[in-house]
């Protein structure tokens, strides 16, 4: 299996924060990718973390969304934060997850993410939909890793 910064090729990884720009245009939230190598714990314990660590838990609206990849582990979680878990109920998260499990299955790693985040933006902009012209990117749209 590749590392986490191996996981994606230069053009993936342009089309996936090209993705998440195209999506917050349209919507205050925030989504966010991040990519570890291994996770030696549960993965939503791990994005939890990570959640707070990239300050996501800390936007204006509270409606961020981590789509958190362990690589080596091959273990994977999506959450979001409050405001967005007010709106919509588990079924949305596992769906979106059953998808990109089978995307993952089949080595459609990009192709998977990119899906998780249109759907995840589809919501953020049914919910949050961007109405104040001087609404700001406040978290950077590049894959990070640690």
């Amino acid at each position: 299996m590749a590392s986490a910064k191996d996981l994606f090729n230069d053009a993936e990884k342009d089309a996936i924060v090209a993705a998440i720009r195209k999506v917050e245009i349209h919507t205050s939230g925030e989504i966010r990718v991040h990519i570890d190598d291994r996770c030696d714990e549960d993965a939503y314990d791990r994005a939890v973390k990570v959640f707070q660590f990239l300050k996501m838990d800390q936007t204006a609206f509270r409606n961020g969304v981590l789509i958190y990849i362990a690589v080596k582990d091959r273990k994977f979680s999506i959450i979001g934060d409050e405001a967005i878990y007010n709106k919509v109920d588990n079924n949305f998260w596992s769906a979106i997850s059953q998808k990109l499990h089978k995307e993952f299955e089949e080595n459609h790693f990009a192709a998977g993410v990119i899906n998780a985040i249109e759907s995840v933006g589809e919501t953020l902009i049914k919910y949050f939909p961007d109405v104040d012209e001087l609404d700001r990117n406040e978290l950077p749209n590049d894959i990070s890793y640690e």
